[in-house]
């Protein structure tokens, strides 16, 4: 029962962490042009969709897709989901938090866009990704759901990958130099150690 108070109140934390940004760019003026590729979407529509349904039968009807539970996971892991579930909503929150404005859930190139350097933007150039590649992760160990633990990340991890090359060659676009010698001192996913 603790780990399923845990999941829901991480789930309310994440979307509210979302909801809050999302709503600050909605109110933003500004042209926008949107530089998304579709099978990115696609990726991450069922990476979100596999995530909802199969936290939905987590929290409501637990057991009911009985198969997501055939191995056991012992509580000292689950716990260790948790753990990482915490860690990445706090990363979520510093990351939208520092991005402010400039943040926008899709692939854009917009007015008043600002290179982001400070929080978690000084050491990787992509903790939000990060964030949710944990999140999907520790919320399925924390489950016990081996659905819950490698489909969305799975296709989240896809998402990613086909998004960070897009999304840098836009920031190269807009900020030139100054982005490439940023990405020369960060790293993608994890800080570079020198």
């Amino acid at each position: 029962m603790i780990f399923r108070a845990f999941f829901i109140l991480a789930f309310i934390a994440m979307m509210a962490i979302r909801i809050y940004y999302q709503s600050k760019i909605l109110r933003s003026q500004g042209k926008v042009e949107l530089k998304e590729g579709r099978f990115s979407l696609v990726a991450g529509s069922l990476a979100a969709l596999t995530a909802v349904v199969f936290g939905a039968e987590y929290i409501f009807f637990p057991g009911f897709f009985s198969f997501v539970y055939v191995l056991h996971y012992p509580d000292w892991l689950r716990w260790l989901g948790g753990l990482a579930l915490a860690g990445g909503i706090v990363l979520l929150g510093a990351a939208h938090h520092h991005l402010g404005k400039s943040f926008h859930s899709l692939i854009v190139s917009k007015e008043k866009h600002t290179l982001v350097e400070t929080g978690p933007y000084r050491w990787i150039r992509h903790p939000i990704y990060l964030a949710y590649l944990v999140n999907y992760v520790g919320g399925g160990v924390l489950a016990g759901n081996w659905v819950l633990t490698c489909i969305p990340a799975t296709l989240y991890a896809l998402l990613v990958f086909l998004r960070m090359g897009q999304e840098e060659q836009v920031m190269v676009k807009l900020f030139g130099q100054r982005y490439i010698e940023y990405k020369e001192r960060t790293g993608r996913l994890l800080p570079k150690f020198k």
